[in-house]
C-alpha cells in the first residue's frame, strides 16, 4: 500500500508530457502502480476462495465451527445443533454455557464482500494515479498538503501506539488473550485504513483540480472514487476483520476487543486532528500578517469571479449582436493578469494558511473514516453478542447483521463506479444523484435480507410475524440516517432558504448572526432526534433487544458509500482552493464551485451519519451491559423493571449530562489554547515564515513541516485531557453509583450527545456556508448589486465562522467518539463494579484524584517539551545566522586577498 504514494511522489519529479507551448501550462502525467495491480489480483483470489467456502458451508461440507458461550436466556437448545451440549444439558439456562454452530455462510459471505470492497479500493487507487496530476502550480500546492499530512501522521501514529500499548495491556489483564488479539487486529486495521485513505485523498486532490477543466462528470467520478479509497477501505477492513476474527476466535465476547482498539485510534484521530486543524486555522487568523494575506486572497477570488461573470454575459450579448471579439480579448488579458496576481498570492501566503488544507484531509478523511470504522465494528460485535446469547436461534440471529452489512458493502462498492452527472447539473441535482445511488444500496440490501429471512421462515425457525418485523426494522434502520441528513442539509446548505436568509440578514450585526445561527441549529435538531427516538421505540415494541441490534446493523449498511462521499468533501474543498489560485477559466471555476458545494454537503452528511451511528452503537452497548450484568447474577435481564430505577440511576443520568458538558468544554478550550499557541509560535519563530529568495513551493515546505510538527505536539498535549476525561467517566459512574448508575449514565449521555452533537455541527455548518454563499457572489442587495468580502454581511459572518468552525469539525463530531468510547470501556470494565456503590465509592475518589493528577502531569510535561523545542529552534536560528556571518567574512577576506594579488601582478 505504501508503494502507491511513493510511486506517485517519484513520478512527480519527472515531467512526462507537455501539452501546451507555455511552460506554465505543462501537465504532469500520472503513474501506474504495480503494487495496486498485484493487490487487485490478490483480492480476486480471496473473493473466489470466500465464495467457494460459502457454498461448501451452505452444503454442510465445510469445517465444523462451534462456539461455546454463556446464555442470557432460558430456552431450548439451539435448533441447528450441535447435539452435544455442556454437561449434557437438555435446555439452555441463564448464565450457563451452551454451544451453537457459527453462521459460516454469513461469515464467508462477509469475507467475500470485504474482498470485493478491497478489490474496488485498489482498482480506484490505480485508476486515480493514472489520471493527469495537472499544472505545475497545482502540483506544487498539493505537495504542501502532502508534506503536512505526512509529518502529522508520522508524529501521531507512534503516540497512538503508546496508548494502544497501555490499552492492550489492560484488555489482556481483564479479558484474556482472545479479546487482546481482537484488540490488536482492530487497532491495526483502523490505522492502516486511515493512513492509506488520507494519503490517497491528498494524491487525488491535484487530479480532481485538473479534471475540473474538462468535464463535470469526470470531476465527480474522480472525486467520488478518490473518496471511496478511504471510505470503502475502512468498511471492508472492518467487515472482513470482524468476520475473520470470529471464525478464528469463535467467541463473541472477545469481539468487543475489536471495538476497543478501534475506539482508541478513532478517538485520537478525530479529536487530535480537530484540535490541530481548527487551532491552526484560528491561530492564523489571530496573526496580522496571515489575516491580511487571507483577506487579499478572498478579495481577489471574488473580483475574478465577478469579472468572469461579466465577461460571460458580454460574450453572449456580442454573439447575439454579431459584434467583433476585440473587446473580449482585452478583458481576457486583464483576467490573465489577475490570474498571475493570484499565483503570486499563493506564493505570498504564510505557511500556516496551508495547514487548513492539511487539517481538512485529517478531519474529513482520516477522522470520518476512522469514526465510521469504529461504529461498524462496535455495532457488529454487539449485534453478534446479542444474537448469539440472547436469542433462541443463535445461528441465524447472530449471522443476520453480517448478511445486512456485507450486502451493503457490496452495494456501496458497485455504486461508487458510476454516478449519473450532466454538465448542466446544479449542486442540488448532484446531491440527489448521489442519494439515488444510496437508494440502490438500500434496495439491494433489502432483497438479500428478505431472501435470508424467508429461508429461515420456510424452515420454521422464525414466525411470519418475526419475518415482516425484520423487514420493517431493517428498512427503518437504512432510511433513518438519510432522513436525518436531509433535514440537516435543509438548514445548512447554500441551496436552501435558511442559509440564504442567514447571509441576507448578516448586515444587522454580529448578535443577529450568532442568534440566528444558533436558532437554526436548535431547529435542525428536532427532526433527527424525533426520528431516532420514534424508530427506537417502534423497534423495541416489535422485537425488543435483538430488534435494536438489527436496527443498528441496518443503519451502517450504507456506511461504505457515505464514508466515500464524506472523504470526497475533503478532496473537493482543497481542489476548489487550488482552482481559484491557479486559473481564470470560467467553466473550471464554475465546476469547482459546484463540486465544493456538494463536497460541503457530503462532508457534513458524514458527520451526521457518525452521530446517528454513535447513537445506535451506544444503545447496543448499554443494552449489552445490562444483559451481562443481570446474567452474571442469574437473573433474566428481559424481565428487569423496578430495581434499576433508584437514586443511583437518577444520579447516573445527571452525571452523564455533566460529564458530556465537561467534555465539550474541554475540547473547545483545547482548540482555543492550541490557536493561541500557534499564534505565539508564529510570531516568535522566524523559521516558520516563508523563506525569501526561494522559489515556491520550496519556500514553504520547511516552515510547513516545522509548523506541523509543533501543532502535532501541541494537539497531543491537549488531547490527553479529553481522553482522560472520557476514560474516567465510566469509573466514576461505576464506583460512585454502581452498575445501575453506570447504565443510566451511558444512556443519558447517549441521548444528550445525539442532540448536542447535531446542534453544534449544524450551527457551525450554517455560519460557514452562509459566508461562502457571499464569497461565491450569490448574495445581492435590493438593487441587484453583488455583495462581496468587503460587505458588512461577510465581516459579521466571520465571527460566526470563528465560533462555528471548532463546533462543526471538533466539538460536535468529538462528542460521538466520546459516547462510544464511554460505552465500550463501560462494557469492558463492567466486572469492576458492584450493583450498588456501598463497597466501591472510595475507589471513585481514587479514580478522580488519579485523573486530575494525569491531566496536570500531561499538560506540564508536554509544556516543557514544547518549550524545549522552541528554545532549540531559536538557538539553531542564531547559530545559522552566526555561521552565515562567518561565511560572509571569509568571502570578504578571500575577495580582498584576490584583489591584492591582482594589483601586485599588475
Amino acid at each position: 500500500m505504501g508503494d502507491v504514494s511513493k510511486a506517485v511522489s517519484k513520478a512527480g519529479e519527472k515531467l512526462h508530457s507537455v501539452r501546451a507551448t507555455d511552460d506554465q501550462a505543462a501537465i504532469f502525467e500520472g503513474v501506474f502502480s504495480w503494487r495496486s495491480a498485484w493487490c487487485m489480483m490478490l483480492w480476486v483470489l480471496c473473493f473466489i476462495c470466500s465464495v467457494v467456502m460459502m457454498v461448501l458451508a451452505y452444503q454442510g461440507a465445510a469445517f465444523e465451527l462451534i462456539s461455546e458461550e454463556f446464555s442470557w436466556i432460558r430456552d431450548r437448545n439451539p435448533l441447528y445443533g450441535p447435539a452435544e451440549q455442556p454437561n449434557d444439558a437438555k435446555l439452555r439456562d441463564i448464565n450457563q454455557m451452551f454451544r451453537y454452530h457459527l453462521p459460516q455462510v454469513a461469515l464467508w459471505y462477509s469475507l467475500a464482500a470485504a474482498s470485493l470492497g478491497l478489490f474496488t479500493v485498489f482498482y480506484f487507487t490505480n485508476s486515480m494515479l493514472l489520471e493527469d496530476r495537472g499544472s505545475k502550480r497545482a502540483v506544487d500546492i498539493c505537495s504542501l498538503f502532502s508534506h503536512g499530512v505526512a509529518v502529522y501522521m508520522e508524529r501521531t501514529i507512534p503516540v497512538i501506539c503508546v496508548f494502544l500499548f497501555f490499552g492492550g495491556w489492560y484488555v489482556y489483564a481483564t479479558a484474556g488473550a482472545g479479546t487482546f488479539a481482537c484488540f490488536i487486529v482492530g487497532s491495526v486495521l483502523n490505522l492502516v485504513s486511515t493512513r492509506v485513505g488520507v494519503s490517497m485523498t491528498v494524491e487525488g486532490t491535484s487530479r480532481l483540480t485538473h479534471s475540473m477543466g474538462n468535464d463535470l462528470a469526470e470531476c465527480i467520478q474522480i472525486g467520488i472514487r478518490t473518496g471511496a479509497i478511504g471510505g470503502l477501505l475502512a468498511t471492508s477492513l472492518a467487515l472482513g476483520g470482524m468476520a475473520g476474527m470470529w471464525i478464528l476466535i469463535r467467541d463473541t465476547s472477545s469481539l468487543s476487543g475489536f471495538g476497543s482498539g478501534a475506539s482508541i485510534v478513532s478517538f485520537y484521530l478525530r479529536i487530535g486532528g480537530g484540535i490541530f486543524s481548527k487551532g491552526a486555522e484560528i491561530g492564523g487568523d489571530l496573526v496580522g500578517e496571515m489575516d491580511e494575506h487571507r483577506k487579499d486572497e478572498e478579495r481577489r477570488i471574488f473580483e475574478l469571479q465577478q469579472m468572469i461573470t461579466e465577461l460571460e454575459e458580454r460574450r453572449k450579448a456580442r454573439v447575439a449582436q454579431g459584434i467583433d471579439e476585440q473587446e473580449e480579448e482585452e478583458m481576457m488579458d486583464q483576467l490573465r493578469m489577475m490570474e498571475e496576481e493570484m499565483q503570486d498570492v499563493s506564493s505570498m501566503l504564510h505557511p500556516i494558511d496551508y495547514l487548513d488544507g492539511v487539517g481538512t484531509n485529517i478531519c474529513d478523511a482520516s477522522g470520518t473514516c476512522a469514526d465510521l470504522f469504529e461504529s461498524m465494528v462496535l455495532i457488529l460485535s454487539t449485534s453478534a453478542i446479542i444474537g448469539a446469547k440472547g436469542s433462541n436461534v443463535p445461528h441465524f440471529y447472530s449471522g443476520l447483521p453480517f448478511w445486512i452489512v456485507a450486502s451493503g458493502n457490496i452495494g456501496c462498492s458497485l455504486v461508487t463506479y458510476y454516478v449519473h452527472v450532466q454538465e448542466r447539473y446544479t449542486s442540488r441535482q448532484l446531491r440527489w444523484s448521489l442519494r439515488f445511488n444510496l437508494i440502490l444500496v438500500i434496495v439491494g440490501v433489502q432483497l438479500v435480507q428478505i431472501a435470508v429471512s424467508y429461508i429461515e421462515w420456510f424452515r420454521g425457525s422464525i414466525t411470519f410475524t418475526t419475518f415482516w418485523h425484520f423487514l420493517l426494522i431493517s428498512t427503518m434502520g437504512q432510511l433513518a440516517p438519510e432522513v436525518c441528513i436531509m433535514s440537516s442539509e435543509y438548514f445548512t446548505s447554500v441551496d436552501y432558504w435558511p442559509v440564504q436568509s442567514l447571509a441576507q440578514k448578516a448586515n444587522l450585526g454580529v448578535v443577529q448572526v450568532v442568534l440566528q445561527g444558533l436558532a437554526q441549529g436548535f431547529m435542525s435538531t428536532g427532526i433527527p432526534a424525533v426520528t431516532m427516538i420514534a424508530v427506537v421505540m417502534l423497534t423495541w415494541t416489535l422485537e425488543n433487544h435483538f430488534g435494536l441490534a438489527l436496527l443498528s446493523a441496518s443503519s451502517v449498511s450504507g456506511t461504505g458509500f457515505q464514508g466515500s462521499i464524506a472523504s470526497y468533501g475533503a478532496v473537493a474543498a482543497n481542489a476548489h482552493k487550488i482552482v481559484h489560485l491557479t486559473t481564470y477559466h470560467s467553466m473550471t471555476r464554475h465546476r469547482a464551485n459546484i463540486c465544493s458545494v456538494v463536497g460541503e454537503n457530503t462532508a457534513h452528511s458524514g458527520s451526521m451519519v457518525s452521530a446517528v451511528n454513535a447513537f445506535s452503537a451506544t444503545f447496543n452497548m448499554a443494552l449489552t451491559l445490562l444483559a451481562q450484568t443481570y446474567t452474571r447474577r442469574g437473573l433474566n435481564y428481559q424481565s428487569v423493571s423496578g430495581p434499576p430505577l433508584s437514586q443511583w440511576s437518577q444520579a447516573g443520568l445527571v452525571l452523564g449530562a455533566v460529564m458530556t458538558m465537561v467534555f465539550t468544554a474541554n475540547t473547545t478550550q483545547s482548540c482555543l489554547q492550541t490557536s493561541k499557541a500557534f499564534m505565539r509560535f508564529c510570531k516568535e519563530s522566524p523559521e516558520v515564515s516563508r523563506r525569501k529568495g526561494v522559489s515556491f513551493p520550496n519556500s514553504h515546505i520547511r516552515p510547513l513541516k516545522i509548523l506541523t510538527s509543533y501543532g502535532t505536539i501541541t494537539s497531543m498535549r491537549f488531547v490527553l485531557s479529553p481522553m482522560i476525561n472520557t476514560l474516567v467517566c465510566p469509573m466514576l459512574g461505576g464506583f460512585f453509583l454502581g452498575i445501575n448508575g453506570l447504565l443510566f449514565l451511558v444512556s443519558g449521555a447517549n441521548v444528550l450527545v445525539l442532540c448536542l452533537s447535531i446542534l453544534l455541527i449544524n450551527s457551525g455548518q450554517a455560519w460557514v456556508c452562509a459566508r461562502r454563499y457571499i464569497l461565491y457572489g450569490s448574495l445581492r442587495d435590493s438593487e441587484g448589486t453583488v455583495m462581496g468580502p468587503d460587505s458588512p454581511h461577510y465581516q459579521n459572518l466571520g465571527v460566526g465562522t470563528m465560533i462555528g468552525g471548532p463546533w462543526k469539525e471538533l466539538a460536535g463530531p468529538a462528542l460521538n467518539n466520546f459516547v462510544k468510547f464511554l460505552g465500550i470501556f463501560a462494557l469492558v470494565t463492567s466486572k469492576l463494579y458492584d450493583p450498588t456503590p456501598e463497597a466501591t465509592w472510595h475507589l471513585g475518589f481514587v479514580s478522580l484524584a488519579g485523573s486530575i493528577f494525569l491531566i496536570i502531569a500531561s499538560r506540564f510535561g508536554l509544556s516543557l517539551a514544547l518549550n524545549f523545542i522552541t528554545t532549540f529552534l531559536k538557538q539553531r536560528q542564531l547559530q545559522r545566522a552566526s555561521d552565515e556571518d562567518s561565511d560572509e567574512e571569509d568571502d570578504d577576506d578571500e575577495v580582498g586577498s584576490r584583489s591584492v594579488a591582482t594589483v601586485g601582478w599588475a
